[in-house]
């Protein structure tokens, strides 16, 4: 399975490292444009898109990756209130929100959430 990082924050990722690289092929990206060329080029199963982003710009950058494949799901770095991310994320199909500080813990909860999509 293929999965795409796209952060500007490598380093908050270390711990995530280990659980996502198992999982599959883990791809990093650290702009929202390199990584809808990698989901052009060669689409992964998920897209973890970790880059500060905030209601409107978050919604927009889900809609760029789901314009060039639909079928790639999704996951958002986001420290929204749940009922705030709802309405902002509604009708996107996004698979989870994970925290701006992600654990291990969050990477495997990520992955077995894309496993009962998949």
């Amino acid at each position: 399975m293929k999965l795409l990082l796209v952060t500007s924050r490598p380093e908050a990722w270390n711990e995530c490292l280990p659980v996502l690289t198992n999982a599959g092929t883990l791809q990093k990206a650290a702009s929202l444009e390199d990584a809808k060329n990698a989901v052009s080029s060669a689409p992964p199963a998920l897209v973890i898109l970790d880059l500060g982003l905030e209601d409107k710009a978050l919604r927009q950058a889900v809609i760029d990756i789901m314009m060039i494949d639909a079928s790639v799901h999704t996951a958002v770095v986001s420290d929204m209130e749940p009922e705030a991310f709802h309405e902002a994320t509604e009708g996107l199909g996004i698979l989870m929100p994970l925290p701006s500080s992600p654990t291990a813990a969050d990477a495997q909860r990520l992955l077995t959430a894309l496993a009962g999509v998949m």
